[in-house]
């Protein structure tokens, strides 16, 4: 992928140089230019995941691909510019970024192609207790099965024998194990013991506690190991940069949105009786209260009734909102609170106190997520479903906290801007009919079945 990228790049900046007759695309700085244009393209095409030989949806792959085009095409005409290079008038350099992404999407739509339909298929077991059975492996059973083979087995602990079988035959039939968190802690270990020495991949579902353990370092205390572990607050160096990203970062999008903004106030102004702007009470960090900032995009008097979560197709939503919330437009006034520091770029989304209060009763660990300051966007909004429970989102926003990196940032910005594009995954499964289907009882009953045929098949 990345030699076919580099091939196709360079190809076409010197063939559009040369259709369009300026010299000044295939002579001086040239090589600069196509340099920096292509460091960049790499560095977006990576926060996209597009060098992973993953099956992926060909839409999926083509928006990853016109938007890191379109972030390089602009990025490297602004370094040209402070650099004075003065290669190229604006003109040439749109008809060859445009000439670049039609090549670019082609190619990467044909690898697309070729991984779904020729790539390597893997073949998964996903292992479950049948006493105690997990909501996340029955999700897992669920997801997508592009470019894998499932099989979801669940296994009776208490049987030494069914144990056994699954350590020393079955695991043997496959590429990859997942394991459930429901699987106790001495079997999880002779599973993963055997699939290492096969070569095998092993795959531990997340849950709040393995996901605790994240990034300990390993000292040595006289003759005994420890694995040392920070808290999940930022240390200050985090802390700063991360300040400084949100400043410059809201600065940048307040500029290039202020057109937007004088937009969505004018028709906000002429759907509706009301103001622009709507302020609500929200916690951040250490559960301090602030006023998160929105665009308007319901009737006025919204919740006379008492707060209550917005519905699918809310009747007290307005035309107008609609549109803003479908793109996203009725965040932007909270660029205002990452200015005012009450607020992060990426984090965990400011929850109202009366919802967080009742999560916190609730929910285990909920607290968690005040670690850190609330965000316009994150990594629960990017990963998560519109349906994903409130526990599920939190195991989320926990992973963000421990694995917080600049890098980690920039790529959940990236990444929401391109579900803006996207169709959006609202499909969850059917919790109620699953737990039926999958349960220790139903599992015994098919089991008994299996027996009852293989005796009547024997006779």
């Amino acid at each position: 992928m990345f030699v076919g990228d580099l091939l196709l790049t360079a190809s076409g900046f010197y063939t559009a140089g040369l259709i369009l007759g300026d010299s000044a695309v295939i002579g001086g700085n040239a090589n600069k230019y196509l340099l920096v244009f292509f460091i960049i393209l790499v560095f977006f095409f990576t926060m996209y995941d597009l060098y992973k030989v993953k099956t992926d949806e060909i839409f999926n792959a083509g928006v990853s691909t016109t938007f890191s085009v379109l972030f390089a095409g602009v990025l490297t005409f602004i370094v040209s510019y402070v650099l004075k290079w003065n290669l190229l008038s604006p003109m040439v350099w749109y008809i060859q970024i445009s000439v670049l992404w039609v090549l670019l999407i082609v190619w990467r739509t044909i690898t697309a192609i070729l991984v779904k339909n020729y790539g390597p298929k893997k073949r998964c077991l996903i292992i479950e207790n049948m006493k105690s059975t997990s909501r996340l492996a029955r999700k897992l059973k669920y997801a997508s099965n592009a470019g894998r083979e499932t099989t979801y087995y669940m296994i009776n602990e208490e049987s030494p024998i069914e144990v056994d079988s699954i350590v020393n035959e079955k695991i043997n039939d496959y590429d990859m194990i997942f394991i459930s968190p429901s699987i106790s802690s001495n079997v999880s270990q002779r599973i993963m013991s055997r699939a290492f020495i096969l070569g095998k991949e092993v795959g531990v579902l997340a849950n709040l506690d393995s996901v605790s353990t994240f990034h300990g370092t390993i000292c040595q205390i006289d003759d005994t190991p420890v694995i040392e572990k920070s808290g999940a607050h930022m240390n200050t160096f985090q802390r700063v940069v991360k300040r400084a990203f949100d400043i410059l970062f809201a600065v940048i999008l307040l500029i290039i949105a202020s057109p937007v903004f004088a937009v969505c106030a004018v028709l906000i102004k002429l759907d509706s009786k009301g103001p622009v702007f709507y302020k609500q009470e929200r916690y951040t960090i250490h559960k301090k209260r602030f006023f998160v900032y929105k665009f308007r995009t319901m009737v006025a008097d919204a919740e006379k009734n008492g707060a209550q979560f917005a519905a699918e197709n809310d009747p007290r939503i307005t035309k107008v909102g609609k549109v803003l919330r479908a793109l996203r437009l009725d965040e932007l006034p909270q660029l205002f609170n990452i200015l005012s520091g009450s607020m992060s770029v990426v984090g965990p989304r400011p929850e109202r106190p009366v919802f967080a209060d009742d999560f916190s009763a609730h929910v285990r660990d909920y607290d968690m997520r005040f670690c850190v300051k609330a965000g316009l966007t994150g990594y629960a909004q990017i990963y998560g479903k519109y349906n994903t429970r409130v526990s599920d989102k939190i195991l989320m926003d926990i992973i963000y906290i421990v694995n917080y990196s600049l890098l980690l940032d920039i790529k959940i910005i990236l990444l929401t801007g391109k579900t803006m594009f996207m169709k959006s995954a609202t499909e969850g499964f059917d919790e109620e009919k699953d737990r039926e289907m999958s349960s220790g009882d139903k599992e015994k009953e098919r089991r008994e079945e299996t027996v009852k045929d293989v005796m009547e098949d024997e006779k």
